[in-house]
């Protein structure tokens, strides 16, 4: 596969739209509320260009675009959507029924009106869980609005709920979740106003409609903006070019770690890598995740090209960063204890002590070498931050079949995350709906996909325990053995005198030299393996990794258990999600305090 990849995202904004229907937004009130929503998407569009323009080396060449989300109900629904059309922007619908049974909230003139709208949205999605009429469906539809969009329009008179899946309901849901609301008010009196944890100087875990900030949006719409969708600066900026950067072109080895496993009986030689990953080893890898999907129209085509390359790229670097840092501390406690060799060597070869002397410089020299080599280029965070994106991109290919993009699922609750979220969110934005209806064929298919994915990373935890506590033991039994051994020399030294003077040699040389040298040497070594040991924290990897696969076991039974619903599937894939992300965040806990230092 060719190593150009698509890496840049599409600068995208999606803005959801929440609303009463007549005769609480009294019909006279309709076109008050289409010039605000019009203003929004005009002030919106501006704002998105400017930051475009600002940033081009970060977005594709594609144009900046808003797109809206929308349930197509009669009254503020559909009034942002012809307002939508008519500046030009994107039309996404999502519907609590199926199109026949939706029909039926409506009169005839309406429907006529609200399918001519639907026709010219560019996908659309019919939920099919819920009889005509249930109030269920409608607080389905409004989660999934909230699923799709990075801000919601909620054309409300500010007074309480009066029904499950109302505006009310739906715009508490949005605050608390941390996603900026604009208050557009039906009654052509108040401005628009901004409802948003992020003006909170400390930002509330979770937010209230009572309790959170309120500004006017005129205010504050471009700096929103700016918090949502610009690229992240500083040193994040840095690692996302990095992730930009084309990878080597030229094979890459990576010696010390694949050695170490082969050494312990981990891996047998057939099986022992030494070459890194690929690009397209990973993409291969993928694609059987994406390709049942391929033809969901604009959705089915980015995942299986541009998410997959993203994966791909993603995982391959995660991979190789995970090899050289690994590699690096087995280095450096090898080259430790082969420096305590050359030390030692000089009792058998006085004649050799300043050969020996200048090797040990250079080991030395090496290792200090090898640490601030491994410490700049930041392998353990290079590793992790590639793992967390893979993982986000992986998650994201399985729950956007479902239409859930979870926008606001960061982990700052708001605004400035790192590179790796921010990255992640914009490639989200590209994603359209699935078209169609969710029925229970295309339900089926996303359960067996997200059963296959649970089976592999069974298998993988399953495989990653075995490795880590196989490889634990051999080291923590090879340090045992060379204590013995210690224990050995220094007990024979000790008996020589007992038994005989002639005893005092070996083979011509003294038994007192070979002491002195095992006595330092094995527990030298052992501690090197010990450090080795702590470094990788072998252990403690193989216990979350059986944990880990006992949870997906418990989980890959609750989807074979389970009715086939949308709501209930959408549930357990968020459980696949916090079970796989868990993980990641293990890892960013255990790595980020141990950077490759010297041994010492």
């Amino acid at each position: 596969m060719s190593e150009k990849l698509d890496l840049k995202p599409r600068l995208t904004l999606r803005i959801g739209i929440t609303g009463h229907r007549p005769p609480r937004l009294p019909r006279e009130r309709n076109e008050a509320v289409r010039h605000s929503c019009e203003d929004i998407f005009a002030r919106a569009k501006h704002a998105l260009e400017d930051i475009y323009e600002r940033n081009r080396d970060v977005f594709s060449d594609e144009a900046p675009v808003v797109r809206l989300v929308s349930a197509m109900a009669t009254g503020a629904d559909t009034v942002a959507a012809e307002a939508a059309l008519a500046q030009g922007l994107p039309l996404s619908a999502c519907l609590p029924f199926r199109k026949e049974d939706y029909a039926r909230d409506f009169e005839p003139s309406e429907w006529a009106q609200t399918q001519a709208l639907i026709e010219a949205a560019e996908s659309t999605v019919e939920l099919v869980d819920h009889r005509p009429g249930d109030p269920g469906a409608y607080e389905a539809v409004g989660r999934l609005v909230l699923a799709q969009s990075d801000i919601l329009i909620a054309v409300w008179d500010g007074d309480a709920a009066r029904g499950r899946g109302g505006t009310t309901e739906v715009v508490a849901q949005a605050v608390a979740s941390h996603m900026p609301v604009i208050h557009v008010w039906p009654d052509e009196i108040h401005p628009p106003q901004l409802l948003w944890s992020g003006l909170h100087d400390e930002i509330p875990d979770r937010p209230s409609i009572d309790g959170v900030e309120r500004v006017e949006l005129s205010k504050a719409l471009p700096q929103l903006l700016e918090a949502l969708c610009a690229p992240p600066e500083g040193e994040d900026a840095q690692c996302l070019q990095t992730f930009y950067a084309p990878a080597p072109k030229r094979k890459q080895f990576s010696m010390a770690w694949p050695l170490l496993l082969l050494a312990c009986g981990t891996k047998s030689l057939s099986k022992t890598r030494f070459k890194m990953p690929t690009v397209a080893e990973a993409r291969t890898y993928f694609m059987p995740m994406v390709e049942p999907f391929a033809g969901l129209g604009a959705l089915g085509r980015r995942l299986n090209d541009e998410v997959a390359d993203r994966f791909a790229r993603a995982d391959m670097a995660a991979s190789y960063f995970a090899l050289r840092f690994r590699s690096s501390f087995v280095t450096n406690f090898t080259l430790a204890a082969l420096a305590v060799l050359l030390a030692l060597s000089g009792l058998f070869w006085p004649a050799g002590k300043s050969f020996l002397i200048a090797a040990e410089l250079l080991v030395i020299a090496l290792i200090i070498l090898n640490t601030r080599s491994a410490r700049r280029s930041d392998f353990h965070t290079m590793w992790i931050d590639r793992r967390h994106l893979a993982e986000r991109l992986r998650l994201l290919a399985m729950s956007s079949t479902l239409g859930r993009l979870e926008l606001r699922d960061v982990e700052d609750g708001t605004t400035h995350p790192g590179w790796v979220t921010w990255y992640a969110r914009a490639t989200a934005r590209e994603l359209d709906m699935p078209p169609g209806q969710l029925d229970r064929d295309y339900l089926a298919r996303v359960r067996e996909t997200a059963i296959r994915l649970i089976r592999d990373q069974i298998a993988y935890h399953d495989g990653n325990a075995h490795l880590m506590e196989h490889t634990n033991h051999r080291l923590h039994q090879a340090g045992d053995w060379l204590f013995v051994g210690t224990i050995m020399f220094c007990a024979l030294y000790l008996s020589t005198p007992i038994f005989s003077d002639k005893m005092g040699y070996i083979s011509g040389v003294s038994l007192a030299a070979v002491t002195t040298f095992a006595t330092a040497f094995f527990p030298a070594l052992a501690a090197a393996l010990y450090g080795i040991r702590m470094q990788g924290d072998f252990a403690a990897t193989a216990e979350r990794s059986t944990a880990l696969a006992r949870r997906l076991r418990k989980l890959e039974a609750s989807f074979q258990r389970d009715d086939l619903g949308y709501t209930r599937l959408v549930d357990r894939i968020r459980r696949l999600s916090d079970i796989m992300l868990s993980d990641v965040h293990q890892w960013q806990q255990q790595y980020e305090t141990r950077p490759i230092t010297l041994p010492g």
